[in-house]
């Protein structure tokens, strides 16, 4: 099937249905959590997590911020139910943020933390997060990535390492009427100079992070 004509109902369905194509997060991740929550706004009592994967960034907001009411969507079944795991106090479900059952301005903050990248229509997803949020849409992704492509062991033809399927900056992310738009960047801490962190290095690209922060106002 041409990739132009593949939905992201249908991504999902084929590629990440079971859930096991991302590993659990480590201190990097956590390090980027750190990073981005001092961006999240301190007025902000209600928070929608898009793209939520197994819970891990939803979790460590309500574990270091006094938010009232949130929810984690993701259209992974298989992440849900992890997050369900190993967090069991977390309101997740799955859905699409465009097809999400709730009213319009439902929380004060949503977030849609390095999804966006993975996503052929991610345009039409930025867009939806808006209808959602009343007073932040925060997102974040890969800054300045080179994109990389390898034999894919099942089809046999080029796919982008790591699903991403493009690269951002500044100029990526639109001008929305009535929300006021901020950026920062994140760079990853080095862990290091062992042997084993040189070897990742040759291997994995390496690639700042991209906030986007939008305000109502």
């Amino acid at each position: 099937m041409d990739q132009e004509l593949i939905t992201n109902q249908q991504i999902y369905d084929q590629v990440l249905a079971d859930g096991r194509l991302h590993g659990q997060i480590g201190p990097r991740d956590i390090n980027r959590f750190k990073d981005t929550l001092r961006h999240l706004d301190k007025n902000s009592r209600s928070i929608l997590d898009v793209g939520c994967h197994a819970g891990d960034w939803l979790h460590y907001v309500l574990t270091h911020r006094s938010i009232r009411s949130h929810l984690g969507i993701d259209v992974v079944p298989g992440k849900i139910d992890e997050a369900r795991r190993r967090f069991p106090d977390l309101n997740v479900r799955v859905s699409f943020a465009e097809q999400l059952d709730v009213p319009e301005k439902a929380f004060d903050t949503v977030t849609c933390m390095e999804v966006l990248e993975h996503i052929l229509d991610w345009l039409g997803v930025f867009q939806s997060l808006f209808s959602l949020a009343r007073r932040q849409v925060l997102v974040t992704v890969p800054y300045r990535e080179e994109i990389v492509q390898t034999v894919c062991i099942h089809c046999a033809r080029l796919t982008p390492l790591y699903g991403h399927l493009r690269t951002y900056t500044e100029d990526s992310f639109p001008a929305v009427p009535g929300w006021t738009r901020s950026f920062a960047r994140i760079r990853e801490r080095d862990p290091g100079r062992s042997f084993a962190y040189r070897c990742y290095r040759r291997i994995k690209p390496h690639y700042p992070w991209l906030i986007a922060d939008y305000r109502a106002g």
